[in-house]
């Protein structure tokens, strides 16, 4: 069976659908594309974790039949985005499909035998209620900015997704290394955990695509002249067995902006902790002091230093990983960063440090 279908619709349509950063060796099923082909619609199945997506186009299949294979989904991306023709054809043959292109032929092997499985598809008869509009650009912000500090480790399962809240808040953090940052980008009604494959799918949508919610997930639908989608995407949520608590609103408490603070230039501290990691013999030489004193600012190891004046009777000192503190100031968006202690007692436990858009507390070495 040959399926005919116009080239830049299924340009547009895998670009849309397929996400090469949601692409993953731990979640296999990522990794492929199931095209399925009848008589007049092609319908592309693609999973990443936590989303579940169709794609729906129209054309003209030679026979009167189903289809179903499952590919590569990089290569049938790549493959497709460098046909130039304005029409191509899809045959499904024995061991995978060809693609017909002007005078050219490209053969496609199979990555699974889809009479043995099956890529899940996305609640399609659904209730629109209780519409989100999603703002790609807040979520390039998180992404850019944000996601950095994200979980590692396995110990918190909770720290590895995104803490969106109902107010606007959005936390990621590392509850191992006291690291967390914070903004208002959020526009979620309910809250809930994303992880980072559903933050790339925020960024890659068309401006003002809505979702709905429906139960516990999410539907976003986009309809062109050429071709729908319809994506059902999965938080999680603190409830959910086996995740646990963010411990969010304890954690927004410590984000106030104190009145008393100092302003930095962050290219001048990261170009000083570029140039002493030259000089590292050993993880000791990464600790590193930094002391608040008489309106000097001091960052020190045993063997390198750095000073500027800052506008502050305050003092204080805390140790920190340096390259922990390289990484809180380079996420943030402005070349000047508003710094100021987090106490416990009389004890300087760690710093918060801030801009307009982007709050990050990052707690000291014992």
């Amino acid at each position: 069976m040959k399926f005919v279908v116009n080239t830049k619709a299924l340009k547009n349509a895998t670009n849309l659908g397929i996400i090469k950063s949601n692409i993953s060796k731990y979640f296999y099923r990522s990794n492929v594309v199931q095209i399925t082909a009848n008589h007049d619609t092609l319908k592309i199945n693609i999973e990443a974790s936590g989303i579940k997506t169709k794609m729906t186009l129209g054309g003209s299949g030679d026979e009167d039949v189903t289809k179903s294979v499952i590919v590569d989904c990089s290569i049938f991306k790549t493959l497709i985005d460098s046909i130039e023709s304005d029409i191509l054809s899809i045959e499904f043959v024995a061991g995978g499909i060809c693609i017909h292109a002007g005078t050219s032929k490209f053969s496609v092997p199979q990555m699974l035998d889809s009479n043995d499985v099956q890529l899940e598809e996305p609640i399609d008869n659904f209730t629109v209620s209780n519409t989100v509009t999603i703002k790609p650009a807040d979520w390039q912000f998180v992404k850019d900015h944000q996601m950095y500090a994200i979980a590692t480790k396995e110990s918190h399962p909770v720290y590895k997704n995104v803490w969106v809240g109902d107010n606007n808040d959005i936390l990621v953090g590392d509850f191992d290394l006291s690291l967390f940052t914070y903004s208002k980008r959020g526009e979620f009604d309910s809250v809930c955990l994303f992880p980072p494959t559903i933050i790339n799918l925020f960024t890659s949508l068309p401006e003002g695509s809505t979702v709905s919610k429906v139960g516990r997930s999410y539907i976003l639908n986009i309809e062109t002249d050429s071709y729908s989608m319809i994506t059902e995407f999965m938080p999680k949520y603190e409830d959910d067995e086996a995740v646990g608590s963010y411990n969010a609103q304890m954690i927004i408490s410590m984000l106030a902006h104190p009145e008393s603070y100092i302003t930095i230039d962050v290219g001048a501290i990261t170009k000083f902790i570029n140039q002493a990691a030259i000089l590292k013999q050993s993880d000791l030489d990464k600790i590193f002091d930094f002391i608040l004193n008489d309106g000097t600012l001091t960052l020190t190891n045993k063997t390198n230093s750095y000073t500027m004046s800052v506008d502050s009777s305050d003092s204080y000192s805390v140790k920190f990983n340096s390259e922990l503190l390289k990484s809180v100031l380079s996420n943030f968006d402005s070349d000047k960063v508003n710094i100021a202690p987090m106490t416990r007692g009389d004890m300087t436990i760690g710093c918060i440090f801030w801009t307009d858009s982007l709050t990050t507390v990052l707690a000291g070495m014992g």
